[in-house]
């Protein structure tokens, strides 16, 4: 309207709709689902599985970070993967070797803005040889799980997670993704 209720004690009275910055950015388009497609680990070392670099001026939050391990081949059910999420990696053969991520896709499924960043799937053995880790947990194979975390990634900084299964895997299929959005300016 043309005129606004102002309390004794100089607070704006107003009506809202209230709901998250996140689905916002869905419904403009600035938010997207990166997935590192299937990936085998063969072996029972720390593997990188998906590496992310912002290359866009404005900030990136990542929202959810989600691992999605099959059974272990070789593991006994009751054993963990451990899950590590590194701040700022450079180096290690999984930016060297750069294998484009499987999907990459607006979340807004009537938009076709793309995403500024390099975003690459790993493979058994792929290193991760600097960052500095910032998220740690054990997940059990067989399992999907989403670490709903906040994370801004300014212009030129990344992310990376790897796994690393139990002692005895041979063979283990498994994914990671993340949920983002652009911030919005304010």
């Amino acid at each position: 309207g043309i005129s606004a209720k102002v309390y004794k004690d100089n607070l704006l009275g107003v009506r809202a709709i209230v709901f998250p910055e996140s689905a916002h950015a869905t419904d403009l388009g600035n938010s997207y689902n990166i997935n590192s497609g299937l990936i085998t680990l063969t072996t029972a070392g720390e593997s990188g599985i998906l590496y992310y670099k912002n290359n866009d001026n404005r900030n990136i939050h990542i929202d959810s970070i989600v691992a999605i391990l099959a059974p272990s081949t070789g593991g006994v059910v009751t054993d963990t993967t451990q899950v590590r999420v590194y701040s700022n990696p450079t180096t290690g053969t999984l930016i060297s070797g750069a294998v484009n991520a499987d999907t990459v896709q607006n979340r807004n499924l009537g938009d076709p803005s793309t995403l500024d960043a390099l975003t690459y799937k790993g493979a058994t053995g792929n290193t991760i040889t600097d960052g500095t880790v910032v998220v740690e947990s054990l997940v059990s194979p067989g399992n999907r799980v989403a670490f709903n975390i906040d994370l801004t990634i300014p212009k030129g900084k990344s992310v990376a997670i790897s796994f690393e299964p139990n002692d005895s895997n041979t063979n283990m299929k498994c994914m990671a993704a993340l949920v983002l959005h652009i911030e919005a300016d304010v």
